[in-house]
């Protein structure tokens, strides 16, 4: 008995969506088009055109610190209703890069960044903040290089390995390191934005949030 092959209307070729791999070199849009189609837990983010995918990440390394930078900027943008802080929000910045910021902070009205139709940030916010550990060379390097580039106001990192804190701002042509008293770094963009070093990585809300109230205060 023969058999004929019979040809359907079957879309399942067209409706697979390749799976995202670290290195990847994608447009913009084929990036977003795999990312949605990821499972929801996985993070990613594309630098010049490579995705970069982040691995498991530690509580004492990298959840705890989080959250207190969170806290530390969710406690100065309540002084200030202009102001929204975005944990783990993607930034589109220009036709080659979609970073994926710990945490960034932007302004609402009169600022550098806008919602698009699908809810995504467009354009570089006032002040992003990432903590390194593993990715600290890609954190100070590539990244920052990007965000310099692209106009990010400021620019705050946390290297969790040694407790070292960097925090840059936006001169208008490069970043410049942000002034400092001892241990408290001091924003510009964002006045009266104190970071207590020594209170931060001992995780001491308490002293933290008494430094960031002096801040506010003295402007």
């Amino acid at each position: 008995m023969s058999e004929t092959a019979q040809e359907t209307s079957s879309r399942y070729v067209h409706d697979i969506v390749p799976q995202l791999n670290s290195g990847d070199v994608l447009s913009h849009d084929e990036y977003l088009r795999r990312y949605e189609a990821a499972p929801e837990k996985l993070k990613a983010e594309r630098i010049n055109g490579r995705v970069y995918l982040m691995n498991a990440l530690r509580a004492t390394t990298h959840g705890d610190p989080h959250s207190i930078l969170n806290f530390w900027l969710s406690t100065y943008a309540m002084h200030a209703p202009n102001l929204v802080v975005s944990d783990n929000a993607t930034v589109f910045l220009g036709s080659d890069h979609e970073p994926q910021p710990d945490l960034c902070m932007r302004q609402q009205v009169g600022g550098s960044t806008h919602l698009n139709h699908e809810g995504y940030l467009v354009g570089p916010p006032e002040l992003i903040v990432e903590i390194a550990g593993s990715s600290a060379s890609y954190d100070f390097g590539e990244k920052r290089e990007v965000y310099e580039a692209a106009g990010v106001g400021e620019y705050l990192i946390f290297e969790t390995l040694e407790g070292r804190i960097e925090w840059w701002h936006h001169d208008g042509n490069q970043f410049i390191a942000a002034p400092r008293d001892a241990d408290v770094f001091k924003g510009v963009t964002f006045p009266g934005l104190w970071l207590d070093g020594d209170a931060f990585r001992a995780g001491d809300r308490f002293r933290l949030t008494e430094t960031l109230q002096r801040g506010i205060q003295s402007v």
